[in-house]
């Protein structure tokens, strides 16, 4: 009886399927990459600038400084005695103060006007938290700096902080429509994740803030 010869086993159509489906994947997970990298680059350069830029100072203001450690150390007697309850008013010149203990000192500069917020900014982009995971992305453009002017209202509710732009502008960029709706949501969305887990429990004691004729209204409620 004549030996059949062996036959060798091939991929097959489903075998080389399989490999054009990968490379496939991988060029999309490449393109992907490219292209998100490309957009965000192209973002923080056209929204942040290369250098810090100067932002308007006010001299220091002793009265306030001590005026500010007061009620700081107020609220904080209030937070730490659960029956207890207040209302506390701050001024433009204690919160700009406030500033001083913040990455943010020198860097931005408020102005209460009515029932809104006014700010003019130039502060590392660094300062908005760890970029770490984007650096692979973004690599040195995390050095650049966030430029230019806000107005917005300001409130909290149930200690959770809403801010709505009326004007944004950065780095001569402006701001309307859904960019500045999106806009409003993102920096809401950061502040509220700035809070920790310990600080949680006292932020939910804060009722309400709100600006109103020029100052800021902090009302703190019992637990």
């Amino acid at each position: 009886m004549t030996q059949q010869p062996s036959q060798k086993r091939g991929f097959g159509c489903l075998g080389y399927g399989c490999i054009v489906a990968v490379v496939l994947i991988g060029l999309t997970i490449g393109g992907i990459f490219w292209l998100a990298r490309s957009a965000m680059r192209n973002a923080v350069q056209t929204f942040t600038t290369e250098r810090a830029v100067a932002v308007p100072t006010v001299p220091s203001d002793e009265a306030a400084r001590v005026s500010l450690a007061t009620k700081v150390a107020e609220i904080k007697r209030v937070m730490s005695e659960p029956r207890s309850s207040g209302e506390f008013l701050l001024s433009q010149s204690e919160l700009q103060g406030a500033l001083a203990h913040t990455p943010f000192n020198g860097k931005v500069f408020v102005e209460l006007q009515g029932d809104s917020v006014a700010a003019t900014f130039s502060f590392p982009l660094k300062a908005l938290g760890d970029w770490e995971a984007a650096k692979p992305i973004i690599g040195d453009y995390l050095n650049r700096y966030v430029t230019g002017s806000a107005r917005a209202a300001v409130s909290v509710s149930a200690g959770v902080a809403s801010i709505t732009f009326s004007e944004l502008v950065l780095n001569g960029q402006v701001f309307d429509g859904d960019a500045l709706k999106e806009a409003s949501e993102w920096v809401s969305g950061f502040l509220n994740s700035q809070v920790g887990a310990l600080e949680e429990k006292r932020r939910d004691r804060i009722e309400s803030v709100k600006l109103a004729d020029g100052v800021a209204v902090l009302r703190v409620k019992p637990e």
